[in-house]
């Protein structure tokens, strides 16, 4: 079973900040697929279904993102799972709006929702989906930025790569993580 976890911050002062990617993406997912992520467990809202025929578990842990790896840890310690079944959605302050970048594992660069995960399970192996929320206006402190809402403008870009990161993920379910990468890390909106 596949482990599909998206990374945000739970709460309406939270609802449709850039740090909210992977939560946006997770739900896209869950709704296309008629997923309903509504139970509460191992500190998240987590939802079962199947997606491309593969048996999946839907994440939102609700412990804030600098804490994620309370739920992951949670969740992957009382009903063991291998890690490779790891997907884990987050934003990404490096990757330009509009883009997404699959990898099957590495270092959190700095996204602490990526590092209190790599930090709790003891390991870095386990794939990763970031989705780029960098635009030109983010100079200075980061923070303030990620917590914030896109601007109206920016809705139209958001609204696609939430649809490219959706794609991705099922990609990956069919065809496995090097065809997804393949396909799709080097896509921006509005490519084929």
């Amino acid at each position: 079973m596949k482990i599909i976890t998206g990374l945000g911050n739970p709460g309406l002062e939270y609802k449709g900040t850039r740090h909210n990617m992977g939560f946006e993406v997770v739900k896209a997912l869950a709704k296309e697929n008629g997923i309903k992520v509504n139970k509460e467990r191992h500190f998240s809202l987590i939802g079962k279904g199947k997606i491309a025929g593969e048996d999946v578990l839907l994440v939102l842990p609700q412990t804030y993102m600098n804490l994620s790896g309370r739920a992951v840890g949670e969740l992957m310690g009382l009903e063991p799972k291998e890690k490779r079944e790891l997907i884990v959605v987050c934003d990404d302050i490096n990757i330009e709006l509009g883009r997404i970048r699959l990898k099957p594992r590495g270092s959190s660069g700095g996204h602490k929702g990526l590092a209190s995960i790599i930090s709790t399970l003891g390991t870095d192996d386990f794939a990763r989906l970031r989705v780029g929320i960098a635009t030109d206006v983010h100079r200075g402190d980061i923070t303030n930025y990620v917590l914030s809402p896109f601007h109206r403008k920016e809705m139209r870009n958001v609204l696609h790569v939430v649809t490219l990161a959706k794609d991705a993920l099922t990609c990956m379910l069919e065809d496995g993580l090097d065809k997804a990468m393949a396909k799709f890390n080097k896509r921006k909106i509005g490519t084929s």
